[in-house]
């Protein structure tokens, strides 16, 4: 058994000192995964004083030898200035080694740089091109986003409809973002069928999950109501 299995094997029993042994043994002789795993233990604080430098410099040699997942994080850091001094431009690079291997949140995080031209160039059929591919693999906040691409007909053509599609299969999945989103499509009938009822209840279900333009709609339709 690896030094990598019986960290993995230590974690998942709860011993997190031992697993923070083996990693440390595994990354020392130049293990990719146990630099990475042990990165992931230094950003978070678990097992291990919380250093996002540390973890910087972890990430940095797993992502050397091409650990997509350590290459995301990376990104991440320079994005936002963990450990690093913020580089946005330095953020897109990592994120795009990741991206180009299939890494969805990479390709997520990637599209929204893109779409709001921070460190690269704006470019908004590229941000729509990242977002299909991370939504194709099933992250939420990709489909959500692309859903109000469609709606507002940014880098595609506009289509409610299909705004509404993706709005719906993120509001499934719990994202209060998309229940708002839906809600407003159906009050106004925009490329779904109007449903006022409906709408009511995606509206409470985002604002039970503390998302505050839902609350806000929510009372001024109350008002409404009480008032006609």
């Amino acid at each position: 058994m690896s030094l990598n299995d019986i960290a993995a094997e230590s974690f998942d029993r709860g011993d997190i000192s031992g697993a923070v042994e083996s990693w440390t043994k595994a990354a020392e002789s130049g293990d990719a995964e146990a630099q990475f795993q042990l990165g992931l233990l230094h950003s978070k604080g678990s097992g291990v004083p919380k250093d996002f430098a540390r973890a910087h410099d972890l990430f940095m040699q797993a992502a050397s030898a091409g650990h997509t997942e350590a290459e995301y994080s990376l990104g991440v850091l320079y994005s936002i200035g963990l450990g690093v001094e913020e580089d946005v431009a330095e953020g897109a690079y990592w994120y795009t080694r990741a991206a180009d291997k299939g890494n969805a949140p990479a390709q997520c995080n990637l599209a929204g740089l893109y779409e709001r031209g921070e460190g690269v160039t704006r470019d908004f059929v590229k941000a729509v091109d990242l977002y299909s591919a991370a939504a194709a693999s099933g992250n939420l906040i990709a489909i959500f986003n692309l859903g109000v691409m469609w709606e507002n007909g940014v880098g595609l053509m506009q289509d409610h409809a299909k705004a509404a599609e993706l709005y719906r299969m993120a509001a499934q999945n719990g994202l209060p973002a998309a229940k708002f989103n839906l809600a407003m499509l159906m009050l106004e009938g925009r490329g779904i069928e109007q449903d006022y009822d409906q709408a009511k209840v995606l509206l409470r279900e985002a604002a039970d999950l503390g998302y505050e333009p839902a609350e806000r709609n929510l009372v001024r339709l109350e008002e409404a109501e009480a008032g006609g």
